[in-house]
């Protein structure tokens, strides 16, 4: 297989400076990119979010490289923000031919302890920011002529994971949405699908780390467990599979929910 030609192409990435976001920007080659991330405190002070450095450096290695990239700061929760956002990709660019929905955000309790403060900004990043920015960028997205959107969920979107009420709701709904916009976007030649991952190293892991006063190996055991191949994935694993669903190979697949997790859902 070969890895997708992107060139002359534009690529938006939300949550781009850190973890899967930042490895699947890299790994546009080709592609212009869009590298959209929130970089401000948080109102859940227990998951730390990028730095404006950290987005910077992502699009500096791209440029670097010979690539073209620009940060997008944006919180996919604020539509006049994801709007402006979308609005400076296509000034400096012309389109969007690729939407990579990454951002997410996650606590960890049981779900009768968990706050408003937590519940909605899990669900309004994962799920709604989803909706916010595949709506903006829908309208280019359409017009290309090799449209893609690709959707990361988690192997949350498709069971019950413990003590992760809002984080699996906000996943289950991407997967209906990703199936949702994949029936209202074939007419115009737009695949959408999406990918659930399992146990990655992540950012994200290190932040639940933090929260429940662990190392970020014994958050990975509680989810190990479950995974055939029980070993923890990389984001670059991801970015393997995101590669294929944006290629030639994949123009025929479409509301797809394509699993990368060590056969954790196979149990």
């Amino acid at each position: 297989m070969e890895l997708p030609d992107l060139t002359g192409q534009v690529a938006l990435v939300t949550g781009a400076a850190r973890g899967q976001g930042r490895s699947h920007c890299l790994a546009a080659a080709g592609a212009a990119v869009g590298a959209l991330d929130v970089c401000r405190v948080q109102d859940v002070p227990a998951y730390p979010l990028a730095t404006r450095d950290e987005l910077d450096a992502v699009v500096a290695e791209i440029t670097a490289a010979g690539g073209r990239a620009v940060p997008l700061v944006a919180d996919v929760r604020d539509t006049a923000e994801v709007t402006a956002a979308v609005d400076t990709l296509t000034a400096g660019f012309g389109r969007v031919d690729v939407v990579v929905n990454n951002a997410a955000v996650v606590t960890s309790a049981p779900f009768w302890e968990l706050s408003d403060a937590e519940w909605d900004a899990v669900v309004d990043t994962g799920l709604s920011g989803v909706w916010r920015v595949s709506r903006a960028a829908a309208p280019h997205v359409r017009r290309s002529p090799r449209g893609r959107v690709v959707n990361i969920a988690s192997t949350g979107g498709a069971r019950a994971v413990p003590e992760f009420a809002h984080y699996v709701a906000a996943k289950h709904g991407v997967v209906g949405l990703t199936r949702a916009m994949a029936v209202e976007l074939a007419p115009d030649g737009v695949t959408v699908n999406a990918i659930l991952p399992g146990a990655v190293d992540s950012p994200m892991v290190a932040g639940l780390a933090d929260e429940l006063g662990l190392a970020p190996d014994e958050v990975h055991k509680r989810w190990l467990h479950d995974q055939l191949l029980a070993e923890v994935i990389s984001p670059d694993e991801i970015t393997g599979a995101l590669l294929w669903l944006l290629g030639d190979d994949a123009r025929r697949v479409t509301g797809h929910c394509l699993a990368v997790d060590g056969g954790a859902l196979a149990r």
